[in-house]
């Protein structure tokens, strides 16, 4: 009688625990979770990334352009030659980072600003892609005689991206500059481009990035597409991010519809991006 009894509770307890244990399994499947790590940086190569800093984390990085590399040996490929910028931003949330940086070239200082409203989920109900918009108003104070408004550019971008698998990343950047001052009549206030980068993951910590700006409309017959190919270094605190771009500015104004650079001439530009981060 005693023996029935423990192979009974033995029999209908390991039941009630697999049972148990298939309904959690169900339930973790209908979670639905968030889909991290889309892009290693905030920065692809010279583009904005979806991502951003963690709330309470604050983001210190440097973006270093050298000089064309055109002359080859007499300037060590432009090595002679520098253009800096100094980025800082912050996490407010999870959907909110603000910043500010400065940048050697037109001695450019600028806020900035980046909203997620959508992150891309895996489960139930899962979301596909991640959005966010990221904001800029630019000032140059290269000249001292130029009146406040003329000093100002405005700049919108739309980053929506996918995270395909664990390797690859696709990142769509409709985006929008508006520029107090032109100097000629041919130029627009309004710039209206579209671009495109991605990531493709070699191993745990390294990656190829690459970005470019398709423009939408009209412009100027020097008008020259700006890319950028970057090979991504994570370690630790630090994200490190070498590229070549033709490209020398690293702020949207510059990057987006300022490229000279030609890759027949070898009028390109050697840089890199550092990143670090400290816990608030």
């Amino acid at each position: 009688m005693i023996r029935t009894i423990i192979l009974s509770t033995l029999l209908f307890g390991g039941l009630w625990a697999q049972d148990d244990l298939l309904e959690l399994i169900q339930d973790d499947s209908d979670v639905s979770t968030p889909i991290w790590g889309t892009f290693k940086a905030t920065r692809i190569v010279n583009a904005q990334s979806i991502e951003m800093p963690k709330p309470r984390i604050l983001e210190f990085m440097i973006l270093h352009r050298f000089g064309s590399m055109s002359d080859g040996f007499y300037d060590l490929f432009g090595m002679d030659e520098a253009v800096i910028r100094f980025d800082l931003k912050y996490g407010l949330n999870d959907h909110i980072s603000l910043g500010a940086g400065r940048s050697s070239l037109n001695k450019t200082f600028d806020l900035f600003s980046k909203i997620r409203f959508l992150r891309q989920t895996k489960g139930q109900g899962s979301m596909p892609i991640s959005i966010a918009l990221f904001t800029k108003l630019e000032m140059q104070t290269i000249t001292r005689d130029m009146d406040m408004p003329d000093r100002l550019t405005f700049d919108v971008q739309a980053l929506i991206a996918r995270k395909f698998n664990r390797s690859f990343s696709l990142q769509i950047m409709p985006t929008y500059i508006h520029r107090n001052l032109v100097l000629t009549q041919n130029e627009k206030h309004e710039l209206i481009s579209f671009g495109i980068g991605g990531r493709m993951k070699l191993s745990k910590r390294t990656s190829i990035n690459f970005d470019t700006f398709f423009p939408i409309g009209d412009r100027q017959d020097s008008y020259v597409q700006s890319w950028g190919m970057g090979y991504d270094i994570e370690t630790g605190g630090h994200v490190f991010q070498l590229m070549v771009t033709n490209a020398q500015g690293s702020f949207e104004s510059e990057y987006v519809e300022h490229a000279r650079g030609q890759l027949e001439d070898l009028d390109l530009y050697i840089g890199f991006n550092i990143t670090r981060v400290f816990s608030l």
